[in-house]
């Protein structure tokens, strides 16, 4: 997905000088006149080649969608009998239009087929987009929210898997033959945001007078008390600090010898700054952001998660002005958010989080660019947005990652491979065709009776606070647990 690489792949010998040219200390000191800022992410290939899947002008005609995609299963059902090894494959196109859960065993199918082969690769994913946009209309037959949520997954698998043939921006014959899922999810867009405004003027009226967002830059001892820098109990488990380095030291050239390269973690200060990101102002003002993009729909899971990645409230799809308004905003100086009113501080925790809402809200893409340390290649980037005791559950990621802090404070772990999956307890959960680890271990509270070979993974965490316009490059396998110890904004970018 994203972008082709232009770094050799290798044992690790590749010298980044001659990658890169020059070597950074020849760049411009920070106190002489500095080139134009990197463009901003709108122009990015990742973000340009996938508009035709998040918006549409097109009328959305429900009977002519429905015919068009059983025409297409048919058609992926005569390629795939041409295919040895796809049988049942086949067999769940054939049936796919008229058996309920029909479009479900095909995606599996699919799903199952991509893990034997990656000849088939484009056949299979059209398989899954197609089996999606059944799925889709069905669930926007069923209910706007249903709708909305299906239509986001559609948009995202043909995001990270259609690749059309050109930057999506003069519609080439790529976007256009996809051009349906922009107009399936216009429509379940539309949908959502017609069925809350109902509802719109009752909820309001429940809020306290006087309701405003929160900033997300405020005095973090607001959030965390007394403890404000006890950010991890180093008795329990001695954590050495992940090495810190001022973005004009760690240029690409210098980031992909001393940390790509060796796979070793890293704080880089002050990239937003140095490229002018307009974000560390913009996306820390909820009442800018509710202003400009409150009509997007996002999921929010509510309540804190448990170490297994589930939830111990629930999860729903609501639009980001009444995320805002439940979770990020009181009517005084106090904590007293809507959502602890009505439920408890259990019920005030609420997180959007690993979402598309840089897709979604294609504005936003024009406040910030993507980092260099990306080398020019992106796989994903997601936003996080939530309430302080937000938890990303113990895992790896099966592509390096470079999490960015727009504002509020983060607690990250970080284990290295080495330490051993057994050690983790380790579940495997696939996403976009690849898979990745996950941990029952709670990182804050380990239980070593009910997982004892944690033990072994004593005195071997690195641990980093993130601060606004700190980004730490998590590499490839690397285990991780990430808390919210203030209210928190977040990017991430996965190449």
């Amino acid at each position: 997905a994203g972008t082709a690489s232009a770094i050799p792949s290798g044992s690790g010998g590749d010298d980044a000088w001659g990658l890169f040219g020059a070597d950074d200390a020849a760049a411009p000191k920070p106190d002489a006149p500095q080139n134009a800022p990197p463009p901003r992410a709108s122009s990015h290939p990742f973000f340009a080649s996938a508009r035709f899947a998040w918006s549409s002008d097109a009328p959305f005609d429900r009977d002519a969608m429905t015919r068009e995609l059983l025409d297409a299963v048919q058609d992926l059902a005569r390629r795939c009998e041409r295919r040895g090894g796809m049988e049942r494959l086949r067999d769940a196109l054939e049936t796919c239009g008229s058996s309920d859960g029909g479009a479900s065993q095909v995606i599996a199918a699919a799903v199952d087929a991509l893990q034997s082969t990656d000849d088939d690769a484009s056949l299979l994913n059209e398989c899954i987009l197609t089996a999606r946009g059944i799925k889709c209309l069905e669930a926007m037959a069923r209910s706007p929210l249903e709708g909305i949520e299906a239509a986001v997954l559609l948009s995202e698998h043909a995001t990270h898997t259609a690749a059309p043939d050109d930057d999506g921006r003069d519609a080439g014959s790529g976007a256009r033959r996809l051009a349906w899922v922009g107009t399936m999810y216009a429509a379940a867009q539309a949908a959502a945001l017609g069925a809350a405004d109902d509802g719109a003027e009752a909820r309001a009226a429940e809020n306290p007078p006087g309701l405003r967002p929160w900033a997300l830059m405020p005095r973090p001892s607001k959030y965390m008390g007394n403890e404000v820098f006890v950010m991890t109990n180093r008795e329990v488990d001695p954590c050495a600090e992940v090495p810190r380095k001022k973005a004009e030291e760690c240029g690409a050239a210098a980031f992909y010898n001393e940390h790509l390269r060796t796979a070793a973690p890293v704080v880089i200060e002050g990239i937003g700054a140095r490229d002018e990101w307009v974000a560390a102002r913009s996306f820390c003002d909820l009442g800018w952001l509710r202003e400009r993009f409150g009509d997007a729909c996002v999921p929010v899971e509510v309540g804190r998660r448990t170490s297994d990645g589930g939830a111990s409230g629930t999860s729903r799809w609501m639009l980001l002005r009444e995320f805002i308004d439940d979770f990020l905003s009181t009517a005084d100086d106090s904590l007293d958010t809507p959502a602890r009113r009505r439920g408890g501080a259990g019920a005030a925790v609420g997180y959007v989080s690993q979402h598309s809402l840089l897709h979604q809200c294609d504005g936003l893409r024009d406040h910030f660019s993507v980092p260099e340390q990306c080398m020019g290649r992106l796989a994903a980037a997601n936003a996080w947005l939530g309430t302080f005791g937000t938890t990303t559950h113990l895992h790896t990621d099966e592509a390096d990652n470079m999490l960015c802090q727009i504002g509020g404070h983060k607690l990250v772990r970080l284990w290295p491979p080495e330490v051993g999956d057994a050690c983790f307890h380790v579940e495997s959960r696939g996403g976009h065709g690849s898979y990745n680890k996950f941990s029952p271990v709670d990182a804050d509270e380990p239980d070593l009776e009910k997982f004892p070979e944690f033990a072994k993974a004593h005195g071997k965490c690195l641990v980093a606070v993130l601060g606004p316009d700190d980004s730490l490059f998590i590499p490839k396998g690397w285990w991780h647990h990430v808390r919210a110890l203030t209210p928190s904004f977040s990017l991430n970018f996965w190449f």
